[in-house]
């Protein structure tokens, strides 16, 4: 339910998400588990601030480190901030620093998101075989890192096509009761020059929802 307060005279983004909220959910991070195998699984739901979120990923990242294989479930994962995308897509991709995508404002000059560089060989390996869980409720940044690893040939998707939503967008309260989600910016990957706005993120094994696991872990059963 929204609250009713004054329409907004100016632009002032989304609100921060308290550190405790954070700290709560664990980042976002659902699952992380090795196998005896050797193979990770690893499910993130959302990109919380990398403030406070970069401590459970990086924790994440010693469990998963030189893992034979990784499962990462991205089915639920909604939206988030960019710089935690970039930092785990560090890790997936093991290439160093590597640009991602630009972000195409209508009102003020672009903005490029790159990884940093920082993990150095604290990544997974570079020829461990990658499986995206995608799906409707994969959306946003969801969508990006999805689509990031797949341009770049890292990862194999399985699942269903995601909403499709490349927008950025911003809450305006246009009324004392009315918020609308007005798009301010773009995202443009790196490797096409385009992105999925309206088209979603395809799979490259789509399969229903009971199949995704199943098909996920037989193709990484085969590529190991």
């Amino acid at each position: 339910m929204i609250e009713p307060a004054e329409p907004d005279v100016s632009v002032v983004g989304w609100p921060p998400v308290p550190q405790q909220v954070i700290e709560h959910r664990a980042g976002f991070l659902r699952r992380v588990e090795r196998f005896p195998d050797g193979r990770g699984y690893l499910a993130i739901d959302g990109f919380d601030d990398i403030t406070y979120a970069a401590d459970y990923l990086r924790g994440a990242f010693a469990v998963l480190r030189g893992a034979d294989g990784l499962t990462l479930d991205l089915r639920h994962n909604g939206c988030g901030a960019v710089s935690t995308l970039a930092l785990l897509a560090e890790f997936v991709l093991g290439t160093g620093i590597e640009q991602l995508a630009t972000v195409r404002y209508r009102d003020r000059p672009d903005h490029q998101w790159w990884t940093s560089g920082l993990l150095g060989t604290a990544h997974l390996p570079t020829d461990s075989p990658v499986a995206a869980l995608i799906g409707p409720g994969t959306y946003s940044s969801g969508e990006a890192f999805a689509y990031h690893l797949q341009t770049r040939g890292r990862a194999r998707l399985f699942g269903q096509r995601t909403p499709g939503a490349a927008d950025h967008v911003t809450p305006i309260r246009v009324t004392p009761s009315v918020v609308a989600l007005m798009p301010e910016a773009t995202t443009i990957d790196r490797v096409t020059d385009t992105n999925w706005e309206g088209t979603g993120v395809v799979p490259d094994v789509p399969c229903p929802p009971d199949d995704i696991e199943p098909e996920a872990l037989a193709w990484l059963t085969r590529a190991r």
